[in-house]
């Protein structure tokens, strides 16, 4: 079972207006009113379709060689020149056969680019891959489950991936999508409808975090899972409560980790010592945003904080968008910007969160972040409108951009981030293995612990009762040792 952020608060709202009052405490704050102190410029707008409506599908754009990739939830997918807005192809993947029994073709999970192929994945369960050039769709593979984040292509190009919402990874052949292998971990029962994407790094590791609290690092080869940190654990009175998941797709710089979940806080994380470096009290179920001085962070209520990288102090916390369906945030030169459900976009000063900017770009709403590319920023609605704005008169968000895409590009790359002492086999499966016999060796893994977990709970219940029998006996032995102290006989 899954559910929105959203879905999740409303939820929670219904509860407490029962018990309590009429009044939402969920209810968004009223629209701001802000002295713009810039004028922000739009260089151009088009339409990529009909959007993703009410649906939480999380389709965002792609950026590669100039160009935008954009899809709509219906079936369309786009080609945009990045400079002009002009559009170079569109392919409707409605058309596919599979989808005529379908509500629809249900894309959702964002747009991937790289070296001449864009991928992207239904809710039908169907991954596609198509040419970058001319949007011919070159193969198709059926997964069986949604797909509802971002595909990722390995950096040779040779391999594309896909996570499904029971928490799988696929692996195909980039070139004819033939199935390499699946793997994975096994979700909880009751988790968010948002899914973290899959880190590449190198040739060599996946990184992605999971509904079970953890970030798993898989082998690119083989699918072995040969490290999980846990960044959350599930605690609370209810499932609600316990939802833990990582939906935040985990930020690598060098050879540290910035991961947080839903309800566990931030972890930070070196793989190069394989030590914990520290644990924030802060929540959220959508990306970060780092630059070399700051960490910046949306949580499910709508506030946005910054925290210093140099010493992991708060720098500042906007709490004045309360419960407007905030995006995650995406720094922009001096600037963190965020979109909400009113569509409108704004910019807070990175120095001390004022914000200097409210924009209204459309009426349907921001659903998530903006896309930064070139110093621009490309901003999606839920109708289906793409809008390419700019404000960077100094460059800076040139700049800052183009720092973090080599420290992304390079990101771990050379670091062993397999857990000490596993190998390539990893802690399921060895080397050589097929999907079958890796579903039973993890089965036969799974039944152990649980095992191991029955007879410590049994141990654990014969301990108290020992404990319950010794102080019975104790509380014997003094009654007896009173009775007879009163014949005048000493013990």
């Amino acid at each position: 079972m899954r559910f929105t952020k959203h879905a999740l608060a409303a939820i929670a709202a219904a509860v407490f207006i029962s018990a309590c009052s009429t009044e939402d405490p969920y209810a968004p704050v009223e629209a701001l009113e802000i002295d713009n102190q810039f004028a922000l410029d739009s260089l151009w707008s088009t339409s990529v379709g009909g959007g993703v409506g009410e649906f939480y599908s999380a389709l965002s754009p792609a950026f590669a060689s100039g160009t935008i990739y954009a899809a709509a939830r219906d079936g369309d997918v786009f080609a945009i020149e990045a400079k002009t807005g002009d559009k170079i192809w569109n392919t409707d993947l409605s058309d596919e056969e599979e989808n005529d029994s379908s509500r629809s073709t249900r894309l959702s999970g964002g747009v991937a680019a790289y070296a001449g192929k864009v991928a992207v994945g239904s809710e039908n369960g169907y991954l596609y891959v198509l040419n970058a050039i001319d949007g011919t769709l070159q193969w198709k593979a059926y997964t069986g489950s949604e797909l509802v984040s971002r595909p990722s292509f390995s950096k040779s190009a040779d391999k594309v991936f896909a996570l499904d919402n029971r928490g799988r990874v696929f692996a195909y052949n980039a070139l004819n999508g033939e199935r390499l292998w699946v793997s994975g971990d096994a979700p909880n029962n009751l988790r968010l409808r948002a899914q973290s994407e899959i880190v590449v790094v190198g040739d060599d590791f996946l990184v992605l975090g999971q509904s079970n609290g953890k970030v798993s690092i898989l082998l690119q080869n083989t699918g072995a899972i040969v490290n999980q940190l846990t960044i959350s654990q599930a605690s609370g009175a209810n499932a609600l409560e316990r939802i833990n998941d990582i939906s935040a797709t985990p930020f690598f710089e060098g050879s540290t980790m910035y991961s947080i979940s839903y309800n566990g806080g931030l972890l930070i994380y070196d793989f190069a010592t394989h030590q914990v470096l520290n644990r924030l009290p802060y929540n959220s179920s959508t990306n970060l945003a780092l630059d070399d001085t700051s960490i910046v962070l949306t949580d499910d209520n709508g506030h946005v904080f910054c925290i210093n990288r140099a010493d992991y102090t708060e720098r500042w916390a906007n709490t004045s968008l309360s419960y407007r369906n905030v995006t995650a945030p995406v720094i922009y030169g001096d600037y963190v910007v965020v979109g909400d459900f009113e569509g409108y976009l704004y910019f807070m000063d990175l120095k001390d969160g004022s914000i200097d900017g409210m924009f209204d770009i459309d009426s349907s709403g921001i659903y998530h972040e903006p896309l930064l590319a070139d110093g621009n920023l490309y901003v999606t609605s839920r109708d289906g409108d793409l809008e390419c704005v700019k404000y960077d008169p100094k460059g800076l968000a040139f700049s800052k951009e183009a720092a973090l895409k080599m420290a992304q590009d390079y990101a771990a790359v050379g670091i062993d981030l397999r857990a000490p002492g596993v190998g390539d086999g990893g802690i399921y499966a060895p080397n050589a293995i097929s999907q079958e016999a890796l579903m039973a060796r993890r089965e036969a893994v799974i039944r152990a612990a649980r095992q191991a977990e029955a007879r410590q709970r049994a141990a654990e219940a014969q301990m108290r009762e020992y404990e319950k029998r010794r102080q019975e006996y104790e509380r014997r032995y003094e009654q007896e040792r009173e009775r007879l102290s009163g014949f005048g006989i000493g013990q």
